[in-house]
């Protein structure tokens, strides 16, 4: 990916935090997601090319949104075609999870655990005030290096020719925490067995034991002992929730594991399946979930 991909929206960012102070409003954020999420999307090889897989994670996500307590943002979730194993929140609404992430999943209240939690750092703005602090503390110039290690782009940060905190370049821990739980609030209220959050905090770790581990775990540190205060926060907040047969299995296999779509490959190409070889869309999978 060339750094004139990277620059154009940068360059959008850097003309939006020119213009105020250190405050970035509810419509600034919007308008700087409307700039930023479609090179975002080409940085992690566009979206998946399936629009029945697109549709059911976007039904899903957006009954995470409905609790967010936002309603002004431009809410959307996407699956990108990318093999890494990660999800990201772009401000103004915008949530992705990878085709790497969701391969590993296995129903649709782990899905919705995804979703929630990303949907949570843009409900409670993490990235938009770590843009903040960085224009309060370092100027307008050190904005750059603080946007491509939140979106994820490593090249950002050289354009400026800036070495940033550790602290500017993943979620913090305390946000982390707080984006957990208020995705398993987002869960329980949208009809979820908020254990399904559990499960994708287990599928991370498991996957964590091999080479590397997941990208998911670098961009978003763990705040320690994940599972275990997720499980007492379940145990405390949502016992009745948590005894639910609401995980969605059949859904999730309709909606992704039971379709025959292939990613392309980074950088172009044609999919490996024809689209005539792809199954029907799924119908309606947003009615009560159930395992």
């Amino acid at each position: 990916m060339s750094s004139r991909l990277h620059r154009r929206p940068i360059a959008v960012l850097l003309a939006l935090l020119l213009l105020v102070g250190c405050s970035i409003s509810e419509q600034q954020e919007i308008q700087m997601g409307r700039q930023l999420h479609p090179k975002f999307e080409q940085q992690f090889g566009g979206k998946v090319p399936d629009a029945a897989v697109q549709q059911y994670v976007d039904s899903v996500g957006q009954r995470m949104a409905q609790h967010a307590g936002r309603p002004n943002l431009d809410w959307q979730f996407a699956v990108l075609n990318s093999d890494e194993v990660n999800a990201f929140a772009v401000p103004g609404g915008y949530i992705y999870i990878t085709q790497g992430l969701l391969s590993r999943l296995e129903n649709e209240a782990q899905l919705a655990g995804v979703l929630g939690h990303e949907a949570a750092h843009v409900a409670k703005r993490h990235s938009v005030r770590q843009l903040e602090r960085a224009r309060a503390t370092q100027g307008v110039s050190a904005v750059v290096g603080v946007v491509g290690s939140v979106f994820g782009v490593g090249s950002a940060g050289s354009l400026a020719g800036l070495a940033l905190n550790l602290s500017n370049m993943k979620y913090g821990r305390g946000q982390e925490k707080e984006s957990d739980l208020e995705g398993l609030r987002y869960m329980a209220a949208a009809g979820y067995n908020p254990r399904g959050m559990v499960e994708t905090m287990q599928i991370m770790q498991s996957a964590a034991k091999g080479k590397g581990g997941p990208e998911f775990l670098s961009s978003h540190p763990n705040p320690g002992n994940r599972v275990e205060y997720l499980t007492e926060a379940i145990e405390k907040k949502y016992p009745a929730a948590a005894q639910q047969n609401t995980f969605a299995a059949d859904n999730f296999r309709r909606g992704v594991t039971g379709r025959s779509y292939l990613a392309v490959p980074a950088g172009g190409g044609e999919p490996s399946a024809p689209a005539s070889a792809m199954q029907p869309p799924p119908p309606n999978v947003i009615s009560r979930p159930r395992r």
